[in-house]
């Protein structure tokens, strides 16, 4: 049948993508020659649109393949989502093999080219978009999806397999930020079948100690098993989430707390955790159960997860280490009918989820009475000291919050995986304030005007990071976003300890010091970086303390 699958693949092509895609630039190329480079890009702008759920136009925008693209065939940046898809895609005319070593490795090249912002490897095409593209690489919670997607019947072989391996164990140390996803034949044809958008969503869930919500509008509300939610995301992919609600996030302090609690204490989720929200277009209860409130089977039609993804996640990511323990769990779950909202209530229902206030660990910092007097001493010094959340700076130039305080701090102590812990997860350095790391950076032999004195050095160096960044590009660019508070720890080393320890604002002076400093580290850094880890993924290297304990070690003033 492989025949006849290419045959209608091909034809669903032509009928979405015959008008977007531009083959302009091989105008002069033989006829056969064009119509490849359509169906390679076309499958490309299709597997696009299909993964990040994106109209055909923008796809078709988005591709980048031709001569000297580097291996990467189409590039695209999902704002919301925050996630950048990299594709490589290979037409096979005959339905037969899958993509092969050498084009893997020149996609694994285009990839670490283009992490690294080295636009002089790339097309016109692609660094038109350079500055976009930066903006998302300087964001570390930018997560990468790399997509091989072919013809071929074939899966991708053992060597493919393990060069992508390779390649995404080298990015993801410490934190998981690039995975990777194989399309063939098979998957190619579904996605044509269904329609870029796929089918509805229809599930049969099974809600425990049942209510329901009848007015104004329909919903009904229960505990759902943990085991059911993982095979939702595990059948229906991202697209188990609304369309404007950010996939899961992968490795982050608040998710691995979700796996830890229900990996070690299943029976304790339900009590732990916010639980789920989702929108159907109908919502209807079936007979089976009977009249009880104890289990009830409901029919949801087109239902869309807008709130929990997060928690969603961690449950796949714990059902996979541990099923055993996860269909031990319990997760809260409102299914709200939309058969009889208004219009648009949907997407009042998507904002208002996710925009409700939350507590953080930093919110319980609060109760540690050491940030009162810390804010007393300050206030006999004419400094403004904020640690409550939802309280706002008076003025910047004579005030700080506990974010700030947090980050002078961690980046002061010799042992630079607190400087670390700052960028990688600022909350981990929150995690219980009755103990380290907590304790090291506030306790009562910190005084609060030493505390306001680093604030005003962090804030000198990354001032001259901030012009470092504006005049430079590529790689060095990355290195002044992504390597902030490495260098402040490598400048704050460098101090005297009456310089932190004297009174009062930074004069022109310290502020000259501390830019001609910062300066010199940069290049050192950069020297460093380039040197140990060349291929790196600047957002990541810096968040392994092994690593940045390796360049720091050798490191040295000039």
């Amino acid at each position: 049948m492989s025949d006849l699958h290419i045959r209608q693949i091909k034809a669903s092509l032509d009928k979405t993508f015959r008008k977007l895609i531009d083959v302009t630039d091989l105008a002069s190329k033989p006829d056969p020659e064009r119509e490849s480079a359509f169906l390679s890009r076309s499958l490309a702008a299709l597997g696009l649109a299909h993964l990040a759920n994106i109209s055909a136009e923008d796809a078709s925008a988005a591709v980048t393949d031709g001569y000297g693209d580097n291996g990467l065939d189409a590039v695209y940046y999902h704002p919301g989502e925050k996630v950048l898809y990299l594709l490589q895609s290979k037409w096979h005319h005959d339905g037969g093999g899958s993509i092969d070593r050498g084009e893997i490795l020149k996609f694994i090249k285009g990839f670490k080219d283009l992490i690294n912002a080295r636009w002089d490897q790339f097309p016109d095409r692609l660094t038109k978009r350079a500055a976009a593209i930066e903006s998302a690489l300087n964001d570390a919670s930018t997560k990468i999806i790399l997509v091989a997607i072919h013809t071929g019947q074939a899966g991708l072989s053992t060597e493919v397999k393990s060069d992508l391996k390779d390649a995404l164990d080298e990015a993801n140390n410490p934190t998981e930020i690039v995975s990777s996803q194989a399309l063939r034949q098979v998957d190619v044809y579904s996605i044509i079948s269904q329609g870029l958008g796929g089918p509805p969503i229809d599930l049969e869930v099974v809600l425990y100690d049942w209510g329901q919500v009848r007015d104004p509008y329909q919903g009904f509300y229960g505990q759902v098993a943990a085991s059911d939610v993982a095979q939702w995301l595990t059948k229906h992919q991202n697209r188990l989430f609304a369309p404007n609600l950010r996939v899961f996030l992968g490795v982050t302090q608040v998710n691995s707390s979700m796996v830890e609690t229900l990996t070690n204490q299943p029976e304790n989720f339900w009590y732990f955790n916010n639980g789920v929200t989702a929108l159907c277009r109908s919502v209807s209860k079936k007979p089976l159960g009977g009249n009880t409130r104890e289990t009830g089977y409901f029919e949801c039609s087109d239902l869309r997860i807008v709130n929990g993804a997060q928690t969603v996640g961690a449950i796949s990511d714990a059902a996979a280490k541990d099923p055993t323990k996860v269909g031990r769990a319990r997760v809260g779950l409102r299914l709200i009918s939309l058969e009889q909202c208004p219009p648009g209530f949907d997407k009042e229902v998507t904002k208002y989820n996710n925009s409700q206030n939350r507590i953080e660990r930093r919110d319980f910092v609060a109760l540690d009475p050491e940030q009162q007097r810390i804010a007393s001493e300050l206030i006999n010094e004419g400094v403004e000291y904020l640690y409550k959340s939802g309280e706002t700076l008076t003025a910047r130039d004579t005030g700080f919050d506990i974010v700030d305080a947090t980050v002078a701090l961690a980046c002061y102590q010799r042992d630079v995986s607190f400087a670390v812990g700052a960028k990688a997860e600022i909350g981990s350095l929150w995690g219980d304030i009755e103990k380290a790391p907590y304790k090291v950076l506030f306790n009562a032999s910190v005084p609060g005007p030493t505390i306001w004195r680093l604030v005003q050095i962090a804030r000198a160096v990354e001032s001259e990071l901030a012009q470092i960044k504006s005049r430079s590009d590529g790689r060095r660019r990355l290195l002044a976003v992504h390597g902030n508070r490495f260098l402040i720890h490598l400048v704050m080393q460098s101090l005297k300890p009456e310089a932190v320890r004297k009174p009062g604002k930074l004069d022109s002076t310290e502020a000259s010091t501390l830019k001609e400093a910062t300066g010199k580290a940069f290049l050192h850094v950069n020297t460093i970086v380039n040197s140990k880890y060349p291929d790196a993924y600047l957002a990541n290297l810096f968040k392994n303390v092994e690593k940045c304990k390796i360049v720091e070690g050798a490191f040295k003033w000039a």
